[in-house]
């Protein structure tokens, strides 16, 4: 939308950046697959990665890294400047980008500790915190960030007034208050042109229904010249893959995740997320021999957790038990640390390989931190598994009454009116949730981690 209004810093901007990917991951691995090359057909063509940027997974980590030490000798010479430790604690968010690693996020935290420390009432790093907070699931942590940026001494421009503004939206959707997110993300809309508000648009309508709109508009960001790396456009393509594989369009998913290894050969996730499709191609070995290399080189538990679903559905229960066990102790590791960002991955392998009453109390967990769609549609699995199909009923319907999309939240439904003894109304909801994806009620769902 052309404006005369001033316009925000460039999307090249490292702080941009950091809450563009902040909001990526909020949403979002070495194998030829033989699908047809029609299956992946974006409407539009994608540019190339800056020349600039890193063009494999191997090439950003090492960039990070050699950036991370010199940004750890500089913060160890000037520890009187908040500026120099807010530029470790952004170093470190950025090898946790690719990596993962909450180690590095904890790392982040303690450099943004020692900037506050030093700076000045009223001023400080507060855009980098909240892209932090809000990374980790810490809405109201968020939220008073931004509080903080209006009461800074000296007026905050547009760009960052902007941005504060569109993360509000951020937290009014992931608080469940869809209408109210998508009247922000308009009302910033209207004021700066932006990639990171038709991300978030994008976003919102694949959350609401809107799949073919929702996949234009990441297709459209995908075809723009200035995105900022080849791990952005290989996020772009995960998110697509994403939503193809949630209305059953495995092989339109198959593509995307092939694009998302292709951009950016070597990252771990989009090798996982090809390797989830092989299984669901029925190549289960190809996918455990692709999964087993990832954890080889790194803690990664969802990764973990999905050895162990291809080994059990291979009838290996030593192995899966193996896995499963070594993902649980991950997760574990992870709750210490941040629990609202861990909570609901662990709740999902306490569902699958453990406790159910661990399940509820760390679906419960991340259903407080962000009380959307998502967490509630985790809760009201945990309510089943425990034999509470009213509280998991109690739990979906206000989600049900809402704009949110998806098959999940009425297979939630289904089961619980089941254990209710209430046939019919367990059939519509089955029903519905076929009509958004013909897939839905697959035995070979039990092998979807990622993207689901």
């Amino acid at each position: 939308m052309a404006s005369t209004a001033p316009r925000s810093p460039s999307p090249r901007s490292p702080y941009r950046i950091l809450i563009w990917l902040a909001v990526a991951v909020a949403v979002v691995a070495g194998l030829a697959l033989l699908v047809p090359r029609s299956v992946f057909a974006p409407a539009l063509k994608e540019h190339a990665p800056s020349s600039g940027a890193p063009r494999s997974f191997s090439e950003a980590l090492l960039r990070a890294d050699q950036n991370l030490d010199g940004a750890k000798v500089l913060a160890a010479t000037r520890s009187d400047e908040w500026l120099i430790d807010e530029k470790l604690a952004t170093n470190y968010i950025t090898r946790a980008r690719l990596t993962g690693s909450f180690e590095d996020f904890a790392a982040a935290r303690s450099a943004m500790e020692q900037a506050f420390r030093v700076a000045e009432p009223n001023t400080g790093p507060h855009r980098t915190l909240a892209a932090l907070e809000f990374t980790m699931h810490r809405l109201a942590a968020t939220e008073a960030a931004l509080d903080a940026i209006d009461k800074y001494k000296v007026e905050p421009d547009e760009g960052l007034r902007s941005e504060a503004a569109a993360i509000r939206g951020d937290i009014a959707f992931y608080r469940g208050h869809y209408t109210a997110a998508l009247k922000q993300y308009q009302a910033v809309g209207a004021v700066i042109d932006g990639q990171g508000i038709a991300f978030r648009m994008a976003v919102y309508q694949g959350k609401t229904g809107a799949i073919d709109d929702a996949i234009r508009g990441f297709s459209v960001l995908a075809a723009q010249p200035l995105l900022p790396s080849a791990q952005m456009l290989s996020s772009l393509a995960s998110i697509r893959g994403g939503l193809e594989l949630q209305h059953g369009n495995w092989d339109r998913a198959t593509g995307y995740y092939i694009r998302a290894d292709t951009v950016f050969p070597g990252y771990w996730l989009a090798q996982a997320q090809r390797a989830q499709m092989l299984a669901l191609a029925g190549d289960r070995a190809a996918a455990i021999r692709i999964d087993e290399a990832i954890v080889r080189r790194g803690d990664y538990p969802e990764v973990m957790d999905a050895l162990a679903s291809l080994y059990r559905a291979n009838g290996d229960a030593a192995r899966s038990r193996l896995w499963a066990d070594r993902a649980g102790a991950s997760w574990a590791r992870r709750m210490t640390l941040f629990p609202e960002a861990a909570a609901g991955h662990a709740a999902e392998h306490e569902l699958a390989f453990g406790d159910p009453k661990r399940a509820l109390a760390f679906a419960q967990i991340d259903f407080a931190a962000r009380p959307y769609a998502a967490s509630a549609i985790a809760l009201g699995w945990a309510w089943l598994a425990n034999n509470r199909p009213a509280d998991a009923l109690k739990t979906i319907l206000p989600v049900l009454d809402s704009e949110w999309v998806s098959a999940d939240q009425h297979l939630v439904a289904a089961q619980a009116y089941t254990m209710l003894g209430r046939g019919d109304e367990a059939d519509a909801q089955q029903q519905k949730a076929l009509a958004i994806n013909p897939r839905a009620t697959d035995t070979a769902t039990a092998l979807i981690w990622f993207g689901h």
